[in-house]
Parts: C-alpha cells; sequence; structure tokens
C-alpha cells in the first residue's frame, strides 16, 4: 500500500529540475544556433554514467523542437553491439518513416538501396535494379557518400538534431559512418551529438579512434561534463521542497557525498528518501526526518537492486527477458521470451513500469518498452545467473525466428546475435544458418569487424559439424567470405590461410572452375601482400586448371593479373608479353568486356614504359570494347585511363575530354570512389597547368572523402599534388603538412629499405612512394637546400627505375633534379639528365618531356659553357612550355632567362622578359616566385607593375567571376553556395583568391576594382 506521507506534487513521474549545467547547455545552444546557421557541427559528450548526458541532451531537442528543427534520437545497446549501423538507424528511422515516399525518394535521388543498407526497416523497392558492379572499396563508399548526400539534402530542407546516446556499446559500423558525416556535413545545417560514458573503462578502439581524428583535425570537439556540486544539490533541494537552510545544507552535502556529485545517483536518492518516508509532506511544507545517513547502500547500482527487489519474481523475470532482448522491444517479444499468460505479463509490465524499471513507449496495436536509464539494464543483467542469461538469449533466438516465420533470415543479424550470446555455437546446424547469414550481410554492408566476428563464429559451428551434417554449398562460401573479412580488416596472412583452405576444397570436390578462380584469388592476395613472386606461380597454376577446365574467359581474367605482377616486379617486357599473348584469344571469344581488360592492362602498362603510341592505341580499343559491351564501370576506367596517359604526357585537350566523360560516368554511376580518382587526376593536371585556384577547391573536396575511403591509395597522391600547389603560392607550412603526410601514409622509408634489402614492395605502393619523392625534392627546392633536393630527387628516379615508371621520371623528377644540381654546379649530373630528358621524351612521344628536354639543354648550355646564344633557345623552350600550357614554368624559365640577360647586359631584354613572366605569377598567384621576381625588376630599375594582372577579370577564373558578380549584388556566403550548388566554405577560399589576385583586402573593394573593368556586370548568374 502506497505511504500516505508520500506527497501527490512528487511522484515517482516528476521531473527534478536541470541544475548546474548553465555552461553545458548554453555551449550547445550556441552550437544549434550554429547548426540552424548552416555551420554543422559535431559534438562528443561524455561523462560517467548517470552524469546527465541524457537530460541534458533532452533539453536540448526540446529547444530544438520550439525551433521546428527535425530530431533524430537513438542509442546503442550493451547487447546489440554487433548490429552493423544499429545506432544511426535507431536514431533515424522513425522521424524518416514519418515522411511521405515520394519526399524520401526525391530526397534519396536512386539511393534507396543504399539508405536500406544503412536504415533497417527502410527497405528500398524491389523495382530498384542492382547497382553496377564495382570493387568492395567503392560499394563501401557508395554507402557512405550517399548516405552523406541523403542526410545534407534533409537537413537542407529543415534544420537537423542527431542526437546519439551511449556510443560506448556502439558497433564499428555506426561510428565509421558518424565520422565520414562529421566531415561531410561541416556546412550543413546539422547537430550531431554522440554520448557516451567512460567511467575510466577502456572504451571500443573504434569509438576512440573516431574521437580523436575528428578532434585532430578540428571537426569535432569534446565537452565532459563534470558531476554536480554541493551547492547544486542545495538548489535542487531548495527547488523542490522549499527547505530551511540549516536543513537544507546538511542534507546537500551527504547526497553529494553519497553519490558523488553524480546527478542520477543524486535523483535516485532523493526519491529513495521520499518514497521510505524520510521526507515528507506536512500541509504546505516538507519536512526532513533526523539522519544520520540518506539511507542507500554505497552505489547506485545498490539503489537500483533495491528497486529490483521490490517487485514479484513474474515481475523480475520480465525485466531480466527486457535486459538481454536489449533494446527497445515490442510486447509479443518481450511476452514471448518471458513466457508468462497475459493477465501475469501485464500485472509484471504494469509494476515494471510503475516503478520507472520500464517505459512504455508509443501508441498503436503494438507497444514498445525500454529501461528508463541503461544502468539499471545493465544492473539487471549483472544480477542474472550465466545459466540464465544463455537460456534467455536461446528464448530470444527462438521467439525471434517463430515470430518472423519464412522471413525470418531477413533479420539474420538479430537472431545471430542472441544465438552467439546463448553459446549455441556447439554444432547447431540452425544457428550456423542465421550466424552465417548475418556474417554475409555485415560483409555486404561493409561492416567488416562484425562481419569478421561474425563469420568466425560461423565457421566455428561448421568445423564442429559432422560431414554428413555439414552442407558444402554454404560451408566453401562461408570460408571464402571470412578469407574477404580478413583482408578487408588487414588481416593478410589469415585471409591467404582461408583461401588456401577454400582451395583445397574445391580441388577435393573436383570443382576445376572454382579451384582456378580461388588459385587466381590467392595469386593477386600473394602479389598485393608484397609477395610477387609466390602470386606468379599461383597464377600459372591457374592458368592451367582454367584451360584444362575449357574457361577462356578465365584464363584471359588470369593474363591480365599476371602482366600486372609482372610490372610490379620492374619486369615490364615480360608484362607486356604475358598480356599480348591472349589478345587474340580475348578477340576470338567475342566478349567487348574481355577484350577491353586487355587492352586496359596493355594501355596501363604502356603508358609508364612507353611508346606512348602504343599504349594510346591501347586505350583507344579499351574505350571502344567498354563501350560496346555496355558496362560502364569499363568504360569508367577506359576514360581515365586515357587521362592519365594524355595528362603525363602534356596533351591537356585530351586530359579535360576524357577527365570530363570520366566525371559523366562517376556521376552516374553515383560512385563517390571513382569520383576521387577522376579529382586525383584534376589536381595534378591543375598543379601543372595553373589552375591552382580551381585545384585547391577540387582538393579541399576530394581529401577528406579520400581521408575517409581510400586513405593509402589516393590520399598520398592529392596531398603530394596540393602540397605542390601550396608550396608554389608561398603556402610553404601548409604545403609541407601535406607532403610530410603523404611521406608518411606511402610508407616511403619502409619501401626504400625492403628495396635495398632486395625485397618487393606492394606494388600499388609504388607510385606513391615514387611521388612522395618528389614531393619532398619539391619542398626542399623550395628553400633552397639543394643537396637534399638533388638526394630526395635521386632516390625516387632510381624507384622508378626498379619499376620502369619512366614517365614519372620525364613528368616530374628529372626537372627537380636538373634545376638542384645546376644551383650546385653539378655539370655532368645536369648532363645525364639532359641526355636522358631528350632520349626517353622522344621514345614516350611525351610532348612536355621534349619541351623540358630543350629547356633543359639551354639551361645546362649557358650555365656550364657560358654561351650567350644560350638565351635564344631558352626563351624558345619557355614558349613551348607555355603553349602545353605549363604557365608556372615557362614563366620560371624567362625569368632565369632575365637574370642571364642582365649577366649580358641586355637590361631591357631582361626587364621584357621579367615584365612577361610576373603578368603570369600573379595570375597564378605564385606569390614565391612573384616576390623573386620583383625583386629582381627593382634591381635593374624597372618600374614595378601592380601586383595585380594588368587585363583585370582575365586573371579570374569563370568561377572567380561568377563569385564576383554575385558579391556586387551583396550576397552572403551563404547565399551565393545556394546560388551556384557549391559549399559557403568554397565561396570563401575563392574570395580569398581573388583577393590575393587584386590585391584587395575586403569585398568592397574587390567589387570596386571589379566594376572599373570593362565588361564586368553585377547581374545575376544563370545557374
Amino acid at each position: 500500500m502506497r505511504d500516505s506521507r508520500i506527497p501527490t506534487s512528487f511522484t515517482s513521474q516528476t521531473e527534478l529540475p536541470l541544475v548546474g549545467r548553465v555552461a553545458d547547455l548554453g555551449a550547445l545552444r550556441m552550437a544549434l544556433d550554429d547548426a540552424v546557421e548552416g555551420r554543422g557541427q559535431t559534438i562528443f559528450l561524455t561523462g560517467e554514467s548517470g552524469v546527465g548526458k541524457t537530460r541534458l541532451v533532452q533539453t536540448l531537442a526540446r529547444e530544438a523542437l520550439q525551433r521546428e528543427m527535425m530530431i533524430a534520437v537513438g542509442a546503442a545497446y550493451a547487447v546489440e553491439a554487433g548490429l552493423p549501423y544499429g545506432m544511426i538507424s535507431d536514431a533515424l528511422v522513425p522521424p524518416l518513416r514519418d515522411m511521405p515516399p515520394s519526399s524520401l525518394a526525391v530526397l534519396a535521388r536512386g539511393a534507396e538501396r543504399e539508405l536500406g543498407t544503412i536504415l533497417h526497416g527502410l527497405t528500398p523497392p524491389a523495382s530498384h535494379g542492382e547497382l553496377p558492379s564495382s570493387g568492395e572499396a567503392d560499394r563501401k563508399a557508395r554507402l557512405l557518400w550517399h548516405f552523406a548526400q541523403f542526410l545534407g539534402r534533409l537537413c537542407g530542407k529543415q534544420p537537423m538534431l542527431v542526437i546519439l546516446e551511449n556510443a560506448q556499446w556502439s558497433d564499428p559500423s555506426s561510428m565509421e559512418l558518424v565520422h565520414f558525416l562529421a566531415r561531410q556535413l561541416r556546412t550543413a545545417r546539422c547537430l550531431i551529438i554522440v554520448t557516451y560514458a567512460d567511467d575510466e573503462q577502456e572504451l571500443p578502439t573504434h569509438l576512440r579512434s573516431a574521437e580523436r581524428s575528428l578532434v585532430s583535425r578540428g571537426e569535432a570537439v569534446v565537452r565532459r561534463l563534470a558531476g554536480i556540486t554541493r551547492h547544486d544539490v542545495a538548489d535542487l533541494l531548495h527547488r523542490l521542497f522549499g527547505l530551511p537552510e540549516d536543513g537544507l545544507l546538511a542534507l546537500a552535502g551527504r547526497l553529494h557525498d553519497r553519490a558523488r556529485g553524480n546527478p542520477l545517483f543524486v535523483d535516485q536518492l532523493i526519491r529513495h528518501l521520499v518514497e521510505s518516508g524520510r521526507l515528507w509532506q506536512d500541509g504546505a511544507r516538507w519536512v526532513l526526518a533526523d539522519l544520520d545517513d540518506v539511507g542507500l547502500p554505497e552505489t547506485i547500482r545498490d539503489a537500483l537492486r533495491a528497486r529490483l527487489a521490490e517487485v514479484d519474481l513474474p515481475s523480475r523475470r520480465v525485466a531480466e527477458a527486457a535486459a538481454v532482448i536489449g533494446t527497445r522491444t515490442s510486447l509479443p517479444l518481450l511476452q514471448g521470451v518471458a513466457r508468462h499468460d497475459a493477465t501475469t505479463f501485464a500485472d509484471a509490465i504494469d509494476a515494471l513500469c510503475a516503478r520507472r524499471v520500464l517505459r512504455e513507449l508509443g501508441e498503436g496495436a503494438v507497444p514498445q518498452y525500454e529501461f528508463v536509464h541503461p544502468l539499471m539494464q545493465m544492473t539487471v543483467l549483472d544480477s542474472i545467473t550465466a545459466a540464465r542469461r544463455r537460456a534467455l538469449h536461446l528464448a530470444t533466438a527462438e521467439t525471434m525466428e517463430r515470430s518472423y516465420g519464412e522471413a525470418a533470415l531477413a533479420h539474420a543479424s538479430e537472431i545471430a546475435s542472441h544465438l552467439v550470446a546463448g553459446h549455441a555455437l556447439g554444432g547447431d546446424a540452425r544457428a550456423l544458418r542465421f550466424v552465417s547469414a548475418a556474417g554475409k550481410d555485415a560483409l555486404d554492408r561493409h561492416a567488416d569487424t562484425e562481419a569478421l566476428r561474425l563469420l568466425s563464429d560461423a565457421l566455428a559451428i561448421a568445423d564442429r559439424l559432422s560431414p554428413d551434417d555439414r552442407d558444402d554449398e554454404i560451408y566453401r562460401p562461408l570460408i571464402e567470405d571470412l578469407a574477404r573479412a580478413k583482408q578487408r580488416c588487414g588481416d593478410r596472412e589469415g585471409a591467404l590461410a582461408l583461401w588456401q583452405r577454400a582451395l583445397s576444397l574445391a580441388t577435393t570436390s573436383g570443382d576445376h572452375t572454382a579451384r582456378g578462380r580461388l588459385l587466381r584469388q590467392l595469386g593477386l592476395a600473394l602479389g598485393f601482400s608484397g609477395r610477387p613472386s609466390e602470386g606468379l606461380q599461383y597464377l600459372d597454376d591457374a592458368e592451367q586448371v582454367a584451360r584444362a577446365a575449357g574457361r577462356l574467359d578465365l584464363v584471359i581474367r588470369v593474363r591480365v593479373a599476371t602482366g600486372i605482377l609482372l610490372q610490379s616486379l620492374g619486369r615490364s617486357d615480360e608484362a607486356k608479353a604475358a598480356v599480348e599473348a591472349v589478345l587474340a584469344e580475348a578477340e576470338g571469344t567475342g566478349d567487348a568486356s574481355l577484350q577491353a581488360r586487355v587492352h586496359r592492362a596493355l594501355m596501363q602498362i604502356y603508358g609508364f614504359t612507353g611508346p606512348a603510341d602504343v599504349a594510346r592505341r591501347h586505350g583507344r580499343a579499351a574505350l571502344a570494347f567498354a563501350t560496346s559491351s555496355g558496362d560502364r564501370v569499363l568504360e569508367w576506367w577506359a576514360h581515365w585511363g586515357m587521362a592519365v596517359l594524355e595528362g603525363l604526357g602534356g596533351n591537356s585537350e585530351s586530359v579535360a575530354l576524357h577527365r570530363h566523360e570520366a566525371d559523366a560516368i562517376a556521376t552516374e554511376l553515383r560512385s563517390p570512389m571513382h569520383q576521387i580518382w577522376v579529382a586525383e587526376i584534376a589536381v595534378e593536371h591543375a598543379s601543372g597547368v595553373g589552375e591552382w585556384s580551381e585545384g585547391l577547391v577540387r582538393a579541399e573536396r576530394a581529401i577528406p572523402l579520400a581521408r575517409a575511403i581510400a586513405p593509402a591509395t589516393l590520399l598520398p597522391r592529392l596531398l603530394v599534388w596540393t602540397g605542390l600547389i601550396l608550396i608554389e603560392r608561398d603556402e610553404v607550412a601548409r604545403g609541407q603538412e601535406f607532403l610530410q603526410e603523404a611521406w608518411q601514409i606511402s610508407r616511403a622509408e619502409e619501401v626504400e629499405a625492403s628495396l635495398r634489402m632486395g625485397e618487393t614492395p606492394v606494388a600499388g605502393e609504388v607510385h606513391n612512394v615514387i611521388l612522395a619523392h618528389t614531393g619532398m625534392a619539391a619542398l626542399a627546392l623550395s628553400r633552397e637546400e639543394w643537396s637534399q633536393a638533388l638526394e630526395y630527387g635521386q632516390r625516387g628516379l632510381a624507384i622508378a627505375d626498379r619499376f620502369g615508371y619512366v614517365v614519372w621520371a620525364i613528368h616530374r623528377l628529372l626537372p627537380i633534379i636538373l634545376e638542384a644540381a645546376l644551383w650546385l654546379q653539378e655539370f655532368e649530373v645536369a648532363r645525364d639528365v639532359c641526355a636522358r630528358f631528350r632520349e626517353q621524351s622522344l621514345l614516350m612521344g611525351h610532348k612536355l618531356g621534349l619541351a623540358w628536354a630543350n629547356a633543359a639543354d639551354a639551361l645546362r648550355t649557358r650555365l656550364e659553357d657560358r654561351r650567350p646564344e644560350s638565351i635564344l633557345p631558352m626563351l624558345a623552350a619557355a614558349e613551348e612550355l607555355e603553349a602545353i600550357p605549363f604557365p608556372f614554368h615557362g614563366a620560371r624559365l624567362r625569368r632565369k632567362a632575365a637574370q642571364q640577360m642582365a649577366v649580358d647586359g641586355d637590361l631591357e631584354g631582361a626587364g621584357r622578359e621579367l615584365r612577361r613572366a610576373h603578368d603570369v605569377f600573379v595570375r597564378l598567384g605564385a606569390e614565391r616566385e612573384l616576390r623573386g621576381t620583383r625583386s629582381e625588376m627593382r634591381t635593374l630599375g624597372v618600374r614595378l607593375p601592380p601586383r595585380k594582372t594588368t587585363d583585370g577579370a582575365h586573371s579570374l577564373t569563370g568561377r572567380e567571376l561568377d563569385i564576383a558578380r554575385l558579391v556586387a549584388l551583396r550576397m552572403t556566403n551563404k547565399e551565393i553556395a545556394a546560388n551556384l550548388d557549391i559549399s559557403a566554405r568554397t565561396v570563401s577560399t575563392h574570395l580569398s583568391n581573388m583577393f590575393g589576385k587584386l590585391d584587395v583586402d575586403s569585398r568592397g573593394a574587390l567589387v570596386d576594382v571589379l566594376r572599373a573593368l570593362p565588361g564586368f556586370t553585377g547581374a545575376s548568374v544563370d545557374r
């Protein structure tokens, strides 16, 4: 019976006032303001369990609701830590279900399948076909990219607050997605708050890594909630009960000491005082009994156990079932696991809700239940014996399987988590069915850590089954899936062992096609694990098996793989021969896709070794066959390869053509991975042809994405190209950061060491290592550290020579080596470079290389032989470079020619060439060269032109002129971004570039300068 002294004005449902959180709430409110204005943020809110994280974000959510923001609140649960993207799905599915399907379709823009992969329960329409085939990394990138794009568009319609609680129990996939969203939504109207309890325990690696990565780059902040003070507790008691000052301070001190400032503990202690009758209401006032102690055990868990002890056994059994199920659970599922009749179950639910153990959510036919606080759930779990916990997990799995019926396999992840927790791993074919399906589902979702765990459990079950009970149609695919999971998670040796095991099974069963396929897989895996020689042996066996099985298509694929590994060993001639040998066979099949693959491999091999006309011929054939095959992924690869080939040869128009086509296909495929590959070409090309502003804008978009989905492959290249632009713009410190990061990521030191020991590094790393050396050599050159520049350049050249990558030598390394050698007066080195430039450029048909060769000969002749007649060849070479166009390098050569003309006494000619160089440096924003040029002009007595181009608007790119016109219309950065469909940060970058080019320091001054130019208008820009 209820104690009559417990006041009706203070019940178990009374919410205590929020105290001691003025600063924390103020900071979150400002973040909310920023989000509404389009300055997205991510905040990690942490503190011990019960410190008030949930209460604080609930208060913020109410305020966000008043601002008409969309609220998405989700949580992770301890017993569901293996469900991929569980925390994200828990938050976003409820608000999205309330949206009309037509609105969701508009926002998804064809990516319903990817959204359904992450948001459990939002199944895409069955009418959507399969997406084009692509690699594993691209499929993972597709999930992350399209989800971020969808969320960005959703926030564009309505600002959004996303609250993700209890991240200490999150699955790795959810935190990976949070990391990606935090980087992509910084200009979206979105505030993401991730809460977790640290409790001085070791946090999951995926949570800690995500937090550290984002915070280190300034893309998230951590706010730790401390406990409340004695004064805060006294304030709380005063506001609740109006106790006299003497009793108030004494009680506040006791509560604070016992609770150690934990608000949840304080809450529970106060409720216990009221419910136990030691604090009661007498008329209009509250009376406190004489207390030596507040009456609760040492910890809050004891208080929660005391609450549980007050319910009867049937109610406790329902609480135990709810704790094991682990998340919000439906009434039928909870009743099925508890195994009570309807009346007993209803009484138990009433008692648990009344005692604030559980709460009922939602209305309608299927009520949902969850624990009032996660600590209560953990307290219940701790009180259950191991035997009962296992039994409840198995009962949960059985109830789910029974209730889902024929659709049970679609819920394999949920069911498998309970089977694993119930230790149903002793050889049960039923358990194998669900655990293996859950692992395959996680692998398909690119939830690789979960996939590895589940597939390992599934294989353990399968291995315990007798051969008669084991389904070989499940067994071998299970082994292959686990090998893929291990390979993705970096366990190359473990993956190799499993591929070997699958190969043994295929051999035993006499499945020759599978055997050939697995031998090819092993060969590639060994090759990309740094063991290409071993890989070639497996590929030889794979070819023999494929030919014996009559699988010519597999033979051709094996030969393409063989060519790739041979080139990685520096055996380019053998690589060409290996692939060319199956060219006729591929043509004989009439299979356009096979022919496209063979020609593409040959384009790649010849593209780096020459002759260039052969590479182009194969490239054109690859493109034609890819187009006729209808395989857009193959067509993309052909255009991309041609863009690389033409870029390395200095053929700018062809680069632009193929890059545009590759960009369009990547957009059509909705493939962020392909888009990054195109961006890498675009930034590299921009660094050479002088489109630096556009290159930096493209890099700004591509680098964060590459960090998330291609950190070991594309990221180093993007960092090098961007770093080179920054150095020439005299942003040396920032450029150095990019180049040093590229050096570390590419593992340049490690690769060099392995080469010295006669080992072969992973093929994919070699290009990055060469480019990392190029970047460090260029950095040393900018610092006038000639010896170091020469050393880095020659080390990079040695690696390029080792693998036959002639193009990297011509394109980037030899110009740096030449300049360093000339500064050091190492003329013998310079002569060797000049000879090599011409010989290899002729071999490759390298237009840019031939221009460099002419420049090298003229420079070396002038500086070593001191011949005055070398000036004209220098200027002719400058014109060649400018025509490619490589304007920056052409202008640098003009500056060097001017220096020599001044030595010869031709001051007029020197001044003329310095002015021409000056205009180019201003237009490009090449501050380092510009300062030196102006200094030399002063020395010669040449009148200094303004630090802006004399042709005004000609110095600005088309995008910059569009932005300038909108600035003239007094639009804000945010309005300009919306008008041009770019980010506000990109607008800011463009404005900064324009300020430098036109030597102004404000938007008003920018408009004044531009309005004085003919043809400039502030009229609206067509979108």
